[in-house]
């Protein structure tokens, strides 16, 4: 027999935007029910933040004492070499007046643990956040949406009926092929990203060795983010054509 639960909305993906999208929802009364099909924490891509996500919408959440204890490195802006000059150059947030004083940072952080903080947060203010539940498919009546399929770790199958359904799953969904989306990617960004962490990575000097550093080639661009005093992740870019390339003439050698 299949389980159905009844609320108000159901947000699929238990990353930062199904985790804020559900924590927001629910603060303003309404039932909310999460379904991520991993158990946290677990590895995620993607580290460097943004003064508005940090100051802003952190804020809203009220993460931002824990954001603060979990010693992420601290992100005044970011270091380039990019362009005809060689030499590196640094923008600061704080240039900006809408960044001014204790808005004007950002963090480096650690998916694994960012997410995690997000989460937590999300099941303190009320959200039923459900782990190890994998959406099967869409629920429809009458032409619209109303609710999705799931199946937890044990095998069990449950309907969860609600009013909104979020898509929150990420780039991988397929959610959004069972009501007939359909995603366009722009050819300029269809890249490749080879990446690892590496331990005792050196630092710029203060007050920039949080930033984010980037430097352009001929072919692509690097990444080099420190993540911790010891943890840093680089990793470059490249338009696919050149990653193939790139490969062919390795696999020739």
């Amino acid at each position: 027999m299949t389980e159905t639960i009844e609320t108000d909305v159901v947000v699929v993906g238990g990353g930062p935007c199904g985790s804020t999208v559900a924590t927001l929802v629910a603060g303003q009364g309404h039932r909310v029910v999460l379904l991520e099909k991993e158990r946290f924490p677990r590895y995620q891509i993607g580290e460097s933040l943004l003064p508005s996500t940090v100051q802003g919408i952190c804020r809203l959440l009220g993460v931002s004492d824990e954001l603060e204890a979990a010693g992420f490195p601290l992100k005044r802006g970011g270091t380039f070499r990019w362009g005809v000059n060689p030499e590196p150059w640094t923008f600061a947030f704080g240039i900006s007046p809408k960044f001014a004083g204790t808005a004007s940072t950002a963090y480096q952080v650690e998916r694994m643990k960012f997410d995690q903080i997000l989460l937590d947060n999300a099941r303190r203010k009320g959200v039923d956040v459900r782990e190890e539940h994998a959406v099967n498919d869409v629920l429809e009546e009458d032409g619209r949406v109303c609710g999705v399929t799931c199946t937890d770790a044990s095998g069990v199958r449950r309907e969860i009926r609600a009013k909104y359904v979020v898509d929150a799953s990420g780039n991988t969904s397929r959610i959004h092929v069972k009501v007939g989306g359909k995603r366009q990617y722009s050819e300029f960004f269809r890249n490749i990203a080879l990446f690892g962490y590496f331990l005792g990575g050196k630092r710029m000097p203060e007050p920039v060795s949080g930033n984010i550093l980037a430097v352009a080639f001929e072919h692509g661009w690097f990444w080099y983010i420190p993540l911790s005093d010891e943890l840093t992740s680089v990793g470059v870019v490249l338009h696919r054509t050149r990653w193939s390339a790139s490969a062919a003439t390795a696999s020739a050698r």
